[in-house]
């Protein structure tokens, strides 16, 4: 509903590696405006494994994205603001909060050595997309002076918003900098670097500044809240509030996210887990597999095969639905081989076996954490690029005997503009996304008199198990 004008009204913004999207909510979670401004630069670095980015060009984007958003009188009546970023991105800035040199993004993968000096940390396992050993690497390749505050993405725009850099950090992208999830403080045996406090997603922090107020026309005070890494504010905006509701996002991967009372702990490391900003543990994962091998194999074909899968009476063919060697979850094999695309079996026998094999690895999924003690309920909230797909809709609800519901908007934007409005009505980010997000479709499961997805489902398993016994050994 565009154009629609309400009194009260969020904003979210949301910066992604190629742009920033702004997304202005009414109170009734209803779309007044969405505008989006692209980085000038992905990129400043052509070093293999290096990617980093200059901050003022984050701001610049920004401004322009206000230019437009608020060049209409209506939209100038913003009650408060939240900002979500990529997880892992830091930089250096002084106590003005200018930068001191380039924020090295989330996938940057420069800082292996440091990464192994923080393993001890995190638990034993620390990647060089971390945050922490990024912020070692510039503090030992960079000149920088003692009074050098490392901030996280969302905190650098956080703070040009408010015009100081005396604000806070949130927890969730604080995991990756050293946070002890558990207290909500920064671990005691975190290197000696100056970093911001620590508070919990969708916490009144400060206000707009009056600069910003004045350039922009905004009628009134505007409070900024904190927000968090865009993967978390995705969840906020899938209309999963409650324990044991979860939302799997299926686009080049699957990843799986949901609300649980107690942390899950996984040796194996399949199943990790942030905080919620309402007090629950949000555990969840990411696979290999993904819609990576329906855009590979069929490409174009995808519609039409749908199509002839909606009325076709053919036989899955069993598919593991993954293009790469290796596997996260639901099983932990660094040697897996996907399995089952034979080019004898039929296109549409392959397609389906794609559309089929996504959703057993959905089920292995949710059963896996209902094992490590999760609460898996009767409603699945689905997004990404699968979430487009009438047909493995249908398939995923029938697969697993749950409902699943699709969100108008599950984009990270919109659950800054959650959290924005969280903050301020002093309301749990689980009761406001309920509220405020509101449901594209609903797809019910159809319950089958014959056992062949049930047999099917088994055989693909079992599969799973035999072809890690088969790369490992027994």
């Amino acid at each position: 509903m565009n154009g629609r004008y309400i009194g009260v009204a969020f904003l979210g913004i949301d910066l992604g590696t190629g742009g920033v999207r702004c997304l202005l909510l009414d109170e009734h979670g209803f779309i007044i405006k969405e505008v989006s401004h692209s980085l000038m630069q992905i990129n400043l670095s052509n070093t293999p494994g290096e990617s980093e980015q200059n901050a003022l060009d984050w701001t610049g984007s920004l401004e322009a994205a206000f230019d437009e958003l608020f060049a209409v009188p209506k939209h100038r009546r913003i009650s408060a603001v939240a900002v979500d970023s990529t997880s892992g991105t830091v930089l250096p800035v002084n106590r003005f909060g200018r930068p001191l040199g380039p924020a090295l993004l989330h996938n940057d993968m420069r800082s292996k050595e440091e990464a192994d000096a923080c393993k001890n940390i995190f638990g034993g396992d620390c990647s060089p997309t971390f945050s922490l050993p990024k912020i070692l690497w510039m503090q030992k390749h960079l000149t920088l002076g003692d009074d050098a505050l490392f901030l996280h993405a969302t905190d650098f725009l956080n703070a040009w918003l408010v015009g100081s850099v005396d604000i806070p950090t949130d927890f969730t992208n604080a995991m990756k900098t050293g946070v002890d999830l558990e207290t909500g403080e920064w671990a005691e045996n975190l290197p000696s670097v100056n970093l911001p406090k620590v508070v919990s997603p969708g916490q009144v922090v400060g206000e707009v500044s009056n600069i910003h107020r004045k350039r922009w026309g905004l009628s009134g005070p505007c409070r900024l809240v904190s927000g968090a890494t865009d993967s978390n504010a995705a969840f906020y905006a899938s209309g999963a509030g409650l324990v044991g509701e979860w939302s799997t996002t299926i686009g080049t991967t699957l990843a799986v996210k949901g609300l649980s009372g107690q942390r899950v702990n996984d040796l194996q490391g399949r199943v990790y887990c942030h905080r919620h900003p309402d007090g629950l543990w949000l555990p969840g994962g990411a696979s290999n597999a993904g819609g990576e091998i329906l855009k590979l194999h069929f490409g174009g074909q995808i519609r039409a095969l749908e199509t002839k899968g909606m009325v076709s009476t053919v036989r899955p063919a069993i598919v593991y639905p993954s293009i790469r060697r290796g596997e996260r979850l639901p099983i932990s094999d660094p040697s897996f081989i996907p399995f089952g695309l034979n080019k004898s079996e039929g296109e549409l026998e392959l397609f389906l076996g794609c559309l089929e094999g996504l959703s057993f690895v959905e089920k292995m999924t949710f059963d896996l954490l209902e094992e490590l003690g999760c609460e898996v309920g009767p409603l699945v909230f689905a997004t990404g690029g699968g979430a487009s797909s009438s047909l493995g809709l249908q398939i995923r609800a029938n697969v697993l005997q749950r409902s699943l519901v699709v969100p108008e908007h599950p984009h990270s934007a919109m659950g800054s503009a959650i959290l924005a409005a969280a903050g301020f009505t002093s309301r749990k980010v689980g009761e406001v996304s309920k509220e405020m997000v509101k449901a594209a479709i609903t797809i019910n499961p159809v319950k089958f008199s014959d056992d062949s997805i049930k047999e099917r489902f088994n055989l693909f398993r079992e599969l799973c198990k035999q072809e890690k016994i088969k790369v490992n050994g027994p």
